[in-house]
């Protein structure tokens, strides 16, 4: 008898235990059980380390994700966070290009979200943190390219923007008027110290700086520089509190790092009138006036148009 080599009775072996084997799943392993699950792959998240700040570059149509470590749940004193951004103008497609910030907390709920724009970015202030773990920060770009940014998540147990001292209206008790700002027309200075405490206009040493750092004590009363009405007055990213006017042939003044604020939105000022008070909210690191000047949208260097 002829016997058939070995590759044949592998085969017929393969054949017969086919036959005999149950059809579907009836009694048998579940059907694509031999085959491994798709394992889904989750987006890429960057270590955020509260008190540095980080860079990134948001896209059309991303999400940028960060996740950072913290403490919470005491109810005495609670763990607080602060998310600031900020952009580079250069890099956007417009200074209208949107976003929005959402901090994600240990089990996944939505603390807050804030929607903001690249001239007027999201600010997340002293949100409560309700227990340790790692929270997630996510940036969605909305609309347009919001591009290049910085990105600052800072932890205390004090509190520092929601202070309740509102200025009235009137100089502190005890300041000489007659240091006061007077006049009608052009642009006056906003402050009553006359004094740089920082960079200038496209300082050398920051030419990104499109402002004028004026030096100030905590709480003094800052200024109009002309009449107008109150287009904005509220947190925005690294300005802190910010108050914007805007002013008759297209222009608008800017300032930032307020402690507190005496306007409103749609309010008429007169030139002189206070609208806040000096601080160091925002990106700042000491108490002081961040003041801009924008003709049509552009940023001018106000030492030029200032008396």
């Amino acid at each position: 008898m002829r016997r058939l080599p070995g590759w044949a009775c592998g085969l017929a072996l393969a054949l017969v235990l086919t036959a005999c084997s149950p059809v579907g799943n009836g009694g048998g392993a579940p059907d694509g059980d031999g085959v491994s699950p798709v394992q889904a792959t989750p987006p890429p998240q960057s270590l955020l380390i509260p008190g540095e700040s980080a860079e990134g570059t948001l896209e059309a149509g991303e999400t940028d994700r960060w996740v950072f470590a913290a403490t919470g749940g005491d109810a005495g004193t609670p763990n607080l966070a602060t998310v600031e951004v900020w952009f580079r103008p250069s890099t956007t497609s417009g200074p209208e290009a949107s976003l929005k910030v959402t901090l994600v907390g240990p089990d996944g709920t939505t603390l807050t979200e804030q929607e903001g724009t690249v001239t007027l970015p999201p600010y997340i202030v002293e949100q409560e943190l309700p227990r340790t773990g790692s929270y997630l920060l996510r940036l969605d770009a909305l609309s347009g390219t919001p591009g290049r940014y910085t990105l600052l998540v800072t932890l205390s147990q004090e509190r520092y923007l929601t202070r309740p001292e509102v200025y009235s209206g009137g100089p502190p008790a005890g300041w000489p008027l007659d240091e006061l700002p007077t006049g009608s027309s052009g642009f006056i200075w906003p402050a009553p110290r006359r004094a740089i405490s920082g960079w200038y206009f496209r300082d050398p040493s920051n030419p990104r700086h499109i402002g004028l750092d004026i030096a100030a004590a905590l709480h003094d009363p800052i200024f109009a520089t002309a009449d107008g009405v109150v287009s904005f007055a509220d947190v925005s990213g690294g300005y802190g509190n910010l108050v914007v006017i805007d002013h008759a042939d297209g222009w608008q003044s800017w300032y930032a790092h307020l402690s507190a604020f005496s306007v409103v939105v749609g309010q008429q000022v007169r030139q002189g009138e206070i609208i806040g008070a000096a601080g160091s909210t925002g990106r700042s690191t000491g108490p002081h006036l961040h003041f801009e000047l924008r003709h049509n949208g552009v940023p001018v260097d106000p030492l030029v148009y200032l008396h």
